[in-house]
């Protein structure tokens, strides 16, 4: 099927008599939000059915009928469909098996003439629901409120043939799931009893639902523009917002590390496209390609040949990480959404996104005013050196908040502070005060090992342990970058932590980011 010109919110679409009702042809077109278009497939010169469009203020997508206001239509789904039940399908008479009507109205005013009706013997149960009906003025009366009256779907094993009949001339996957998400499903119930659902009704009359978009903007038909508009979470960016990075944009030859925070401003909220799939970097953080530009350079994500950049996800640190690597910086995506099915990955282990050679970078055109959205990055070792603490991690503004963005060293304090002293919440103090302060008071530290002994009746903990090791060889107040004893120390206990990190990110986090996800969209 093609769509010819805009389809917007609302609008009916109908078959063109004119088109060969037997073959089918998506075609490519221009999109626009508030609405679905079917995206670019395989085609052939000799399948083609065109489907022109009528704007309707207030229409029923059930059924078709327009109506003058919402509160009408309003009325009508209630009457006609069963309010949110969505019934398409006729109600049938029980008793004289040849009438069948739309609505329940028109039910109710059949049965106060039907002659099978009138020979009936009252009181009466109602073949549906078994309610009591006392006699013949009940029925019609209790007809405009039965949940459980049949609908004639007579027609259901032809919608469904039809219907399997279109779906079998799909070939491309993006196209699938458009379909799944632009009609919804209608529940048919055949004579069997058995359950079957179907999107598109029929040729001669087609009932659909558009889905919902935020605004009335228009989408260019083009990979990306298709990609987002035939998924529900594409509406988690706006494709005007951004711009496709060439092989000649000056952004993949911006030297590290005097760019560093300027980088991950403009990286934040980046996306990127592989085939049908695309990912949202909620957050980013980046990092040098040489170590005298970054202690914790990464050179993993090279580019090879003439391209300028690389989009891989490399198997490093027994972690699936989706980066980004140019000559002069590379980019790590620490926390992600991928836009084809609303998966979240919460951390750098991505192991559901596996970009192709050819896949494509988008960013944002304006980063606008940011003023807390960069940080440090989540780093293990090497606290004596201040590229550690350095701001080269950014997080994408609607998930700017401690309960949306991964458990960082810096953070986890925040997650034990209404806790009782333990050995956790002591570390967690410690690396809270070196990124907050950018210092730690030993007489602080002693006060909180003492607490947390005291609360573990006076048993120390492998993690303890490494805190009194440290506490031994700390000045009595060590500022950033820390000395090498004290760097050994931390680093020790950063390992320790990593468990507890991973999970508070694979729970109470990724219930953060998905609430917040379906909050979006």
């Amino acid at each position: 099927m093609s769509l010819s010109g805009k389809a917007t919110r609302g609008t009916k679409i109908i078959p063109d008599p004119e088109a060969n009702p037997d073959t089918e042809i998506i075609s490519r077109a221009k999109f626009t939000r508030g609405s679905k278009a079917i995206p670019d497939a395989e085609t052939t010169a000799d399948t083609e059915t065109t489907l022109s469009t009528t704007a309707v203020c207030h229409l029923c997508y059930l059924c078709q009928k327009s109506f003058k206001n919402a509160s009408a239509l309003s009325t009508h789904k209630a009457d006609s469909h069963d309010g949110r039940r969505r019934r398409i399908h006729p109600l049938k008479c029980h008793w004289c098996n040849s009438k069948s009507v739309m609505t329940r109205r028109g039910l109710s005013k059949h049965l106060s003439s039907c002659q099978e009706v009138r020979r009936l013997q009252f009181p009466l149960s109602c073949p549906c629901c078994g309610c009591v009906c006392q006699k013949l003025e009940d029925l019609p009366k209790h007809s405009l409120k039965c949940e459980s009256w049949e609908q004639d779907s007579s027609d259901a094993e032809k919608v469904l043939a039809d219907f399997d009949k279109g779906l079998a001339q799909v070939t491309r996957p993006s196209t699938a799931r458009f379909m799944e998400e632009m009609f919804e499903k209608a529940e048919l119930r055949p004579e069997d009893g058995e359950r079957k659902f179907a999107f598109i009704v029929s040729r001669a009359k087609a009932h659909v639902r558009i889905v919902k978009r935020r605004t009335p903007e228009v989408i260019e038909d083009t990979r990306l523009g298709v990609a987002l508009v035939t998924h529900a979470y594409g509406r988690l960016v706006r494709l005007n917002d951004y711009k496709l990075l060439d092989n000649k944009d000056p952004i993949w030859h911006m030297p590290f590390p005097e760019n560093g925070e300027h980088l991950a401003r403009m990286l934040e909220g980046l996306l990127i496209q592989s085939g049908d799939d695309v990912l949202l970097a909620l957050k980013v953080e980046v990092y040098g390609t040489s170590d005298y530009e970054d202690p914790h350079a990464q050179e993993i994500a090279k580019p090879e040949g003439t391209k300028p950049f690389k989009v891989t996800n490399i198997y490093h640190d027994q972690t699936h990480k989706v980066m980004i690597g140019t000559v002069k910086w590379c980019l790590l995506v620490t926390l992600a959404v991928m836009l084809t099915d609303g998966t979240v990955v919460v951390g750098p282990d991505n192991r559901v996104f596996n970009p192709k050679e050819t896949s494509s970078v988008w960013i944002k055109k304006e980063q606008g005013p940011h003023l807390f959205n960069t940080m440090a990055r989540q780093l293990r070792s090497k606290f004596n050196d201040e590229a550690t603490f350095a701001p080269y991690s950014a997080v994408h503004t609607p998930f700017n908040h401690h309960t949306t963005m991964p458990v960082t060293l810096r953070t986890l304090y925040g997650f034990k502070f209404n806790k009782a002293w333990s050995s956790v919440k002591v570390a967690a103090f410690v690396f809270h005060q070196l990124y907050t302060k950018h210092k730690v008071v030993k007489a602080e530290i002693q006060l909180h090992v003492e607490e947390a002994l005291s609360g573990n009746q006076g048993k120390s903990t492998e993690i303890l342990d490494i805190i009194q090791r440290m506490i031994g060889v700390m000045a009595e107040e060590e500022s950033f970058p820390v000395s090498k004893a004290v760097n050994a120390c931390l680093t020790e206990l950063a390992g320790k932590l990593s468990g507890e990190i991973t999970s508070l990110n694979n729970t109470y986090v990724m219930d953060a980011v998905v609430k917040k996800v379906k909050n979006i969209i």
